[in-house]
């Protein structure tokens, strides 16, 4: 783990020690001076939920947090403050991003094993999500606890969570989340990892439960899938974690104030889910049109939350086009900056040579997705970025233009679903999602208004997260170098 971006500082002491000493006194003696207060001016401000854009606005942030919002000419430049004009600009909150898989892409590559976990990785991929303007992510089932629960880590003694790690000022990358590990039937869980809980019994699953309200994780995440028809050789038994446990799980999670995510892609498990009582889904009904009694069901639980995946991993299907047409967004200067131009041409290949018209025109998935969404049942944003050909920090700015594109949201709804509801979902909405006072300062500075074309979201000028400029002139110059020195 690198220093600069934990904050750990190491001070050797050798000489000159009465000077030393004496320095300190005086500074002691002065007062401490606060984080300097910087006023923003003149920008498009969307707030992040319902409320209409603020024209020429003007916010002022000190440290992490937002002081002040209005209009320009009606807050004055705090005492030692800084100003920063924004003209022409629209500023936006910090994307809150409800799924990810992070810590095992490769970072030339983007492939990932079991054994490619490490925090190096989830440095990495932190910093493309802070570069493509996203301040929180949830790392949805495949983490591997060594950075959450000292029993796991190197060293105890020495061990910092890496959750609270990602609050200090000198992170460099978006906040980490997790849910820690998921619970699948052995063989079904995220085929990138083998850090799930291997349940197979009830009893298993409700102690799995209460490891992970020790990790004080907001969810518990349960698999169920077979992964296209995978089979234990000596059972007859489905290779499915049971309906008898996945009840045994969402008990056991309410009683210790956690909730509940699905990977469910079958109608029928769909239903076992909300009959359950789970709290949220990730992933659509793909088998069978949505019918009655699940809409009758979603009805019945209002407060149950889809998080969908629209975009296919390797079709990119965000907007329609035709067979074999390269999408328009292979050349965008954002996608280009997280993946090696080598790796984005040999992307662009596959779609040159896929003569089947792309998903998700015409998709069973999608049109499902799309009958749950006007019925109700709320949406919220989730990239599924897990790297390969779902670049981490891009595949965000698919699923928003997929949620224009295919289930109808409007650019200022498809936005505040990757904002202040899915802040309010991780239970972050006290200081993430929205531009507000109070809240944090975690904003993207774009250079076109998304209300006009939800694609320039990617269009991004800067990135702030807890107040602070990202850097990310010296993270696109890094990631080429490495790319360079990779042949990539």
């Amino acid at each position: 783990m690198k220093a600069r971006r934990i904050g750990l500082v190491s001070l050797s002491v050798t000489c000159a020690v009465a000077a030393l000493a004496s320095l300190l006194v005086v500074r002691a003696q002065q007062p401490a001076a606060g984080p300097r207060a910087t006023l923003f001016e003149n920008a498009r401000l969307i707030v992040g939920d319902a409320s209409a854009p603020i024209e020429r606005s003007a916010f002022v942030i000190v440290g992490q947090k937002i002081t002040a919002v209005g209009k320009t000419g009606e807050i004055p430049l705090p005492p030692g403050g800084v100003r920063v004009d924004l003209t022409g600009k629209t500023v936006m909150p910090g994307l809150v991003d409800a799924h990810v898989h992070i810590g095992y892409a490769t970072i030339t590559t983007g492939e990932g094993t079991t054994d490619d976990w490490s925090m190096e990785h989830v440095l990495d991929h932190l910093d493309r999500f802070a570069y493509s303007g996203t301040a929180m992510v949830l790392s949805l089932g495949s983490d591997r606890p060594d950075f959450i629960d000292a029993r796991y880590g190197d060293n105890p003694a020495t061990f910092k969570d890496l959750r609270k790690v990602s609050e200090e000022d000198s992170f460099t990358g978006a906040r980490y989340n997790t849910v820690g590990r998921g619970l699948a039937w052995p063989g079904t869980g995220a085929n990138r990892s083998t850090t799930f809980y291997p349940v197979v019994s009830p009893w298993l699953a409700t102690n799995a439960v209460r490891e992970l309200a020790a990790q004080k994780v907001p969810f518990v995440k349960i698999w169920q899938e077979d992964r296209k028809g995978f089979k234990d050789p000596d059972s007859e038994e489905p290779a499915v974690l049971t309906s008898a446990s996945l009840r045994a799980a969402v008990s056991e999670a309410h009683r210790l104030g956690l909730r509940t995510i699905g990977h469910i892609k079958t109608l029928a498990l769909w239903k076992d889910t909300l009959e359950a009582g789970g709290d949220a889904a990730t992933h659509q009904p793909m088998d069978l049109p949505v019918d009655a009694k699940l809409l009758a069901l979603a009805k019945a639980h209002p407060n149950f939350k889809m998080i969908p995946a629209i975009t296919p991993s390797f079709v990119g299907g965000s907007a329609p086009r035709q067979p074999g047409q390269r999408p328009e967004w292979m050349t965008d200067p954002l996608l280009n900056a997280l993946v090696c131009p080598v790796t984005v041409e040999k992307w662009g290949q596959t779609f040159e040579k896929n003569k089947t018209v792309p998903p998700p025109t015409g998709d069973l998935s999608v049109r499902n997705i799309a009958t749950l969404y006007k019925a109700g049942v709320p949406v919220i944003f989730g990239s599924h970025d897990a790297g390969a050909n779902r670049p981490l920090g891009w595949g965000s700015q698919m699923e928003l233009e997929a949620f224009v594109n295919w289930l109808g949201m409007t650019p200022q709804q498809a936005i505040i679903s990757a904002t202040s509801a899915s802040a309010d979902f991780l239970g972050v909405g006290d200081r993430l999602g929205r531009m507000a006072v109070g809240k944090g300062a975690d904003f993207i500075v774009l250079d076109a208004n998304p209300f006009d074309d939800i694609r320039n979201t990617r269009k991004i000028s800067q990135v702030y997260l807890r107040g602070k400029k990202v850097d990310r002139d010296g993270m696109k110059a890094k990631w080429a170098a490495q790319c360079k020195a990779a042949g990539l």
